[in-house]
């Protein structure tokens, strides 16, 4: 009876493994295996008795109790951002600096297992390079150049981060900012700076002014000694100051402030005014 029910057993147990190994060769082991989805733009880094691996987007199948989900990894383009810093610039000047940068991981096994936390490792990486590259500028140079260190401290992040499997894709400025009296002595300077500018471009405009009166006044005595060859040089001297007293009693009485214009009895007479202006407008013509 104890054989017979031995026996039974015996038979069973084959018929189950050979119903197992039938299946293995049909169907496929991994088939009967736990089904996981994985997410678009994601990726799962998975431990198998120590023996590391990605899965991608998709259908995935694990081993129960011996495959170890490590982490989840986001694909998609990430922002890190740091928090606000103080700076002091090679001249002195206290400024506070945030920035921030997008990253995207390449490799997620490499952002998992070769480095604790790449976000991080990379805040420290900015901080630390926003403080290496400003610190060594002056105020003025670094409000000129802000896009030329922004691509400075994604470069000093990027030595680091391309080993860990990251990119960096961009980083900027967030804000930079001033005390009080930083701000106030900038008003100033900005202040200045634009009354040098105006005063420069009306001293230009004086100067090319006087320029064209001059070649225009040499025009004149040209024309005059042309076809005047007789005329003296003391003529030729006086027709030019009795015509710098016509335009400047024009420019008086063209002034907003003229109602009328009574000439002064010492200067030319006004047949010699005349005479003058007649002769200028004829030289002009020609």
């Amino acid at each position: 009876m104890l054989e017979s029910a031995a026996l039974y057993w015996i038979l069973a147990i084959f018929s189950i493994l050979a119903i197992i190994v039938l299946v293995f060769y049909t169907i496929g082991f991994e088939k009967l295996l736990p089904v996981v989805i994985v997410d678009s733009q994601e990726a799962w880094v998975v431990d198998r008795l120590g023996k590391d691996r990605v899965l991608y987007e998709g259908l995935n199948r694990i081993l129960p109790g011996i495959d170890k989900i490590e982490a989840k990894v986001t694909l998609k383009e990430e922002q890190v951002d740091p928090p606000e810093q103080t700076i002091i610039t090679e001249d002195n000047i206290s400024i506070t600096v945030d920035m921030i940068a997008m990253v995207k991981v390449s490799d997620p096994l490499k952002a998992i297992m070769d480095v604790a936390d790449y976000k991080q490792a990379i805040n420290s990486l900015i901080k630390t390079g926003t403080v290496d590259i400003m610190g060594k500028m002056k105020l003025k140079e670094i409000q000129v150049n802000l896009e030329g260190i922004s691509k400075k401290v994604q470069k000093h992040v990027e030595e680091d981060s391309s080993r860990w499997g990251v990119t960096v894709t961009q980083v900027k400025f967030e804000s930079i900012g001033y005390s009080n009296d930083i701000k106030k002595s900038m008003e100033q300077i900005t202040v200045a700076e634009n009354k040098k500018k105006a005063m420069i471009t009306e001293a230009e405009g004086k100067k090319q002014s006087a320029q064209l009166e001059a070649e225009a006044l040499l025009h004149k005595i040209e024309i005059l000694q042309k076809n005047m060859p007789d005329m003296s040089n003391e003529k030729i001297l006086d027709f030019t100051k009795s015509l710098d007293y016509i335009h400047s009693m024009k420019n008086l009485s063209a002034s907003d402030n003229a109602k009328f214009v009574i000439y002064p009895s010492d200067g030319p007479s006004m047949d010699k005014i005349m005479s003058t202006e007649y002769m200028s407008q004829s030289m002009d013509k020609k």
